[in-house]
């Protein structure tokens, strides 16, 4: 709470400042985007990240030359990248001209953002045409598309990029390692069938979710159903077909019965979209290390 309050109190004495300018913003020369640029970065390095954003975007009027503009479009990208801001991040970041020293980093981030956002086809796009500027960016480059590959279940894609892991460079190693065990896992997931699974729990209360992979969920539907069978055909039995017991309980019974069916439906949707997410998460953690090991 301090150090915002210090970053506040910093940032009015600056806004005063420039306000007692006799120049227009507009006119400001180089030495005052220096320093404007300077003063965004304290209040970055203090945290205060909303109002170093708050600097840089009136900073946009006095940037006059190429190498300005980069380096507000970088600055204003990378802070994006750090409040997970992923929009703004790929977009500040991507248009970064390949004339400047961020460009190589911007490019790269700019990348994974987008594939971070879920834009996969338009990741692998920049992604192909990421700066090598040695071998081991080479890797990354292929690490990265291969990434992609297994986001999007290209496992021949995936195939083809990591014919270029070399499994040398400590930064890499590991990563290309974990790639290699999810694409045999993905591979060889097994696509259980909705409609299997609630015929599945048709003939057997439960049965289905055990399918879809939900045993203790299954073992948990089918033992309130079975009481509930019990108790509809004990009030058969004893009272009748028109007793209030046989008709509370049956009406209970078919209820449980058919939110069973429905049930074991919808686990193999939420199973797969739980498998899904893990495995989509791990990769995405996996893309993320080496860029920020090679270019931090």
């Amino acid at each position: 709470m301090v150090k915002k309050l210090l970053a506040l109190v910093g940032l009015a004495i600056q806004c005063w400042f420039l306000i007692g300018q006799s120049q227009p913003v507009y006119a400001q020369t180089p030495t005052s985007f220096g320093k404007e640029w300077r003063f965004a970065q304290y209040l970055s390095d203090k945290d205060a990240v909303e109002e170093a954003v708050y600097v840089l975007d009136h900073l946009v009027p006095m940037a006059q030359t190429t190498a300005q503009k980069d380096s507000l479009l970088y600055f204003r990208g990378w802070l994006a990248y750090t409040t997970k801001e992923l929009t703004v991040a790929h977009q500040k970041l991507l248009s970064v001209s390949s004339e400047s020293p961020f460009y190589t980093r911007s490019r790269y981030y700019g990348a994974y953002c987008l594939a971070f956002a879920g834009n996969r086809d338009s990741a692998r796009v920049v992604m192909q045409t990421l700066p090598t500027p040695d071998s081991t960016f080479r890797e990354l480059k292929a690490l990265q598309l291969a990434g992609v590959a297994l986001l999007q279940r290209r496992y021949d894609e995936y195939a083809r990029h990591q014919k270029e892991f070399r499994y040398t460079s400590y930064a890499l190693v590991n990563e290309q390692n974990r790639f290699n065990k999810y694409d045999s896992t993905l591979r060889a997931e097994k696509h259980r069938s909705p409609f299997v699974a609630g015929l599945y729990s048709a003939i057997l209360p439960g049965l289905g979710k055990v399918y879809a992979g939900k045993s203790k969920q299954g073992i948990a539907a089918f033992l309130p159903i079975l009481s509930l069978g019990l108790l509809t055909y004990e009030g058969l039995r004893k009272d009748g077909p028109r007793s209030a017991r046989f008709i509370g309980f049956g009406s209970l019974f078919t209820l449980f019965y058919v939110g069973n069916i429905w049930g074991s439906v919808l686990s193999v949707k939420v199973k797969r979209n739980e498998f899904k997410r893990e495995y989509d998460n791990k990769i995405l953690f996996d893309m993320h290390i080496p860029v920020r090991s090679l270019l931090n």
